[in-house]
């Protein structure tokens, strides 16, 4: 108990994350691992990317199905909002995304569920497996946990499109929190 609540004043003090509402600004995101804490993603084939093992690079065939998400500290009474991105693809235009995945209203008991296959919650924009061009390097895959801080309310604006998703424009205005968690891993073609 004291190393969760330990985790949850580093992540407090990391992020100037408080109880009331606050967003992380996008850019100290990219800066790698050490902004990037406390998510939980695991394939289906059983291999999970967390605190402990964040960038590492991952083959492309092993997160070609949707994985499960999990944030030990998510509150059971609250609602949350996954975005999962790819910084790296291209034409790599500052503050441009291409969006992998947007998920919503996910209760936070399914987040600390222990035994699932796959996230419960309102698919916006239905997982995209990574898919990083040949000859364009490592590609970074962010999964960034926002609090829902209107419960199970949220019906956000869907981008009409993947790719050119600018992350800082669609957050502006929605009432989310965070990122409360996130991690990333690298694949490359």
């Amino acid at each position: 108990m004291l190393a969760l609540f330990l985790f949850q004043l580093l992540f407090q003090t990391v992020f100037g994350v408080t109880s009331q509402c606050s967003m992380v600004d996008v850019k100290s995101l990219l800066e790698g691992c050490d902004h990037l804490l406390g998510l939980n993603v695991t394939s289906v084939g059983g291999t999970m990317v967390n605190d402990h093992n964040c960038d590492i690079l991952l083959p492309k065939q092993v997160f070609t199905e949707e994985p499960l998400f999990q944030y030990a500290l998510a509150d059971s009474k609250k609602f949350y909002t996954i975005i999962m991105v790819d910084p790296d693809a291209p034409p790599q235009i500052d503050g441009e995304f291409y969006l992998h995945m947007l998920k919503s209203n996910i209760p936070g008991l399914a987040l600390k569920a222990k035994e699932t296959s796959k996230t419960v919650g309102i698919d916006y924009r239905g997982y995209k497996p990574p898919t990083p061009p040949r000859g364009t390097g490592p590609h970074r895959y962010m999964s960034l946990l926002y609090e829902q801080a209107e419960g199970n309310n949220f019906l956000p604006n869907v981008p009409t499109s993947r790719g050119r998703f600018v992350l800082a424009n669609w957050l502006r205005g929605k009432n989310l929190c965070g990122p409360v968690a996130s991690t990333q891993f690298r694949v490359q073609f």
